[in-house]
Order: C-alpha cells, then sequence, then structure tokens
C-alpha cells in the first residue's frame, strides 16, 4: 500500500506543511486530561503527513552526544525522536478519545529498510492503528515511516497503554518471561544522572513534567522523575550496536519498569541466533527494566 492510500485508508488524515512544535502540544495535551475512555473505547485511524523534512546533521549531533552514537551517526532510533511531535499531534486530536499525558510507551520495534542520508527530503507519516485490550487498559499501536518517492527507508512501531479501570480480568497469572541466560552473557555499567532528563528533553523536545524533576515527577504518582524511554533504548543500542560488527537494521524492545532519576543500570546482552539480546538491569536489585533484541 502506498502512503498516499495509507492516509487515505484512515478515518481521518492531516497534510501538515511542517513538523508541528512539540512544546506547544505538550501544553495542548494539558486539558486532555479529561478524557475517560471506556474498556470498550477504541482509537480512531488517525493519519498525518509531513512532505520534504530533511535530517538536520546539527540536530543529529547534539542528539547523539547525549545518546553516546558517534558524531554524524544516524541511529535507528533518531527518526522515532524526529516524528515524535506527529506523534502528539495526532493523540492530542479532539477526535482521539485517550488523554495524552500518563500514558505508558511499552514497546517499539524499528526497521531499516535503506539508509538514510542527510541530503535526501523525506515524507513522514505517521498513522494510530490498532487498539487491544489487555487487563492494565487499552493497547493501541502508533506507526511511522519515513518514505523517498513513496518507498519507505525507515519505519518503527510504537505501541502505547491507556490505564483504564474496570477492564477485564485474565483467569489466571501468565508465565514469567524467561529471562536472558547468565552463561556467557556480557555486562556494562551505566550511570543515570540526576539530569538526565531535562538534558534528553532539549534535544527530544520532550518536556513532559515526568522527566523532568522529582518534584512535577510526583505530580504524576511517581516517587522519582524518570528517564525517557527512547533515551534509555537509544544508550543501549549506542552500547550494543558495536557488538554487531556492523549497522544495525532492526531493533525491538520493551519497557517493563522505569529507569529513575537518579539511578545506576546494568545492560546484560549475549549472542542469540545471531542477534543481540539485551536486558536492562537496575543496578540496586537486579529488577528488569526493559529488554529487546539488535540485529
Amino acid at each position: 500500500m502506498s502512503a498516499n492510500d495509507s492516509l487515505k485508508a484512515a478515518a481521518k488524515f492531516y497534510e501538515l506543511p511542517e513538523l508541528p512544535n512539540g512544546k506547544a502540544l505538550l501544553l495542548k495535551a494539558a486539558p486532555t486530561s479529561g478524557k475517560k475512555p471506556k474498556p470498550d473505547t477504541e482509537a480512531p485511524r488517525l493519519g498525518a503527513r509531513v512532505k520534504k523534512v530533511y535530517l538536520d546533521r546539527e540536530w543529529v549531533r547534539a542528539y547523539n552526544q547525549v545518546c553516546g552514537f558517534g558524531e554524524d551517526y544516524i541511529s535507528l532510533t533518531a527518526p522515532q525522536v524526529i516524528a515524535s511531535p506527529l506523534h502528539m499531534y495526532l493523540m492530542s486530536r479532539p477526535e482521539h478519545p485517550m488523554p495524552m499525558l500518563g500514558m505508558v510507551h511499552l514497546h517499539n520495534s524499528i526497521e531499516l529498510i535503506k539508509p538514510l542520508e542527510y541530503s535526501t527530503a523525506y515524507d513522514v507519516v505517521v498513522k494510530i492503528g490498532d487498539t487491544r485490550t489487555i487487563p492494565q487498559g487499552l493497547e493501541f499501536d502508533v506507526h511511522t515511516e519515513f518514505l523517498k518517492d513513496d518507498e519507505v527507508h525507515w519505519r518503527g512501531t510504537m505501541s502505547i497503554l491507556c490505564r483504564v479501570k474496570g477492564m477485564p480480568k485474565p483467569a489466571g497469572k501468565p508465565a514469567p518471561a524467561e529471562g536472558l541466560n547468565a552463561i556467557g552473557a556480557q555486562y556494562i555499567g551505566i550511570k543515570v544522572p540526576e539530569s538526565q532528563g531535562r538534558k534528553y528533553a532539549k534535544v527530544s523536545n520532550d518536556y513532559n513534567p515526568i522527566h523532568l524533576y522529582a518534584q512535577t515527577a510526583k505530580m504524576f504518582g511517581f516517587k522519582q522523575a524518570i528517564a525517557h524511554g527512547m533515551w534509555t533504548a537509544a544508550k543501549s543500542l549506542s552500547l550494543l550496536e558495536p557488538q554487531l560488527g556492523k549497522p544495525a537494521t532492526s531493533f525491538a524492545l520493551s519497557f517493563k519498569q522505569p529507569v529513575f532519576l537518579p539511578s545506576g543500570v546494568v545492560l546484560k546482552h549475549a549472542d542469540v541466533n545471531g542477534a543481540r539480546a539485551f536486558e536492562v538491569l537496575a543496578e540496586r536489585d537486579s529488577k528488569v527494566l526493559m529488554v529487546g533484541q539488535v540485529a
């Protein structure tokens, strides 16, 4: 399906002249806190596109400095961040039935089909996909594509949870996931300073209060500020990719628990069927915070 057909298949789609302002959208999201979705609510199939988006070299350098990549390297995670204002635009729309603030980022899968270049103008397309019911609430997908001449060069799917009371409870508890075998695993310690959320906010434009200060995070039920999930993902990728011996083309991850600021975490990783499987563990008690795979 072409980008044009994909957008036309959406319930509503919007052509924007440029990427929206993330800070302004965060302010716009505040009134959405009054939305109260029900267990049978579904996110509408909204879509949006911005044409002729160039990757800004100076922005990439600033992003890479915060996340640990080489100076001019266009990482797998960078396009996800570039497109984030479009995600916010759709989720703050009046017809989107869920409050944007307070949502929980659960999963990400990213695929690079062709290398991205600074000199290329890309169309950035974002679409809201399926909604699923899970015990904690409603989970829905947000799809993102970077295209040149209607050909996808990069794609990603982000799954988001909106907590809803009164969801059906499962008949029994699911079996615990099998952890990464310690035999042959390697470990990298990472210190995450109290200021990490503010540093990442400057390059991501994600100034969600839960990431900035302990005082603002407590307003949303957190005992401390928490790191941006996509910073934790990018930092992990920057340390894992050299283990592959060549640039990664796929990255899949699931967030399990927040990374508090400040704290120490441990990146545990091992080769599994030619890919690099990993877990991010809390330094203090080895609690699993994030799991994934790079290939």
